[in-house]
């Protein structure tokens, strides 16, 4: 049986969590940036609660990271794909950014026996 907790250990690694980290207040700074525009008119409260909610989405950011290396480890563990770094970079950037839009609605299983009922 394998043991679970170390190998969440080294995936969420400090290396990992730093690139996490940095990709998420990333696309954080970028979304601050364009609702704080000062041609764009919105209520203050309502600009504090958009950053809120993005930074909590931000911080939630290294699971849906670390369940989507989880899923492309499953599907390609072993394989190896040789292509120009530019092809790369824009899925890559997408993914990312799909993954911390969606990191704010992660939900947890609170089922103490796994059944979903």
């Amino acid at each position: 049986m394998k043991n679970y907790y170390r190998e969440l250990g080294q995936m969420f690694g400090p290396d990992f969590v730093a690139k996490s980290f940095v990709i998420a207040f990333v696309f954080e700074g970028l979304m601050i940036t364009v609702i704080t525009q000062p041609s764009r008119l919105s209520h203050p409260f309502t600009i504090v609660m958009t950053i809120a909610m993005y930074t909590i989405g931000s911080l939630l950011f290294l699971f849906t990271k670390a369940g989507w290396e989880a899923f492309k480890d499953l599907f390609a563990s072993n394989s190896i794909v040789f292509m120009p770094a530019l092809f790369r970079a824009l899925p890559a950037f997408l993914v990312n950014a799909k993954l911390w839009t969606s990191s704010i609605f992660l939900e947890t299983n609170n089922d103490p026996d796994q059944t979903g009922r």
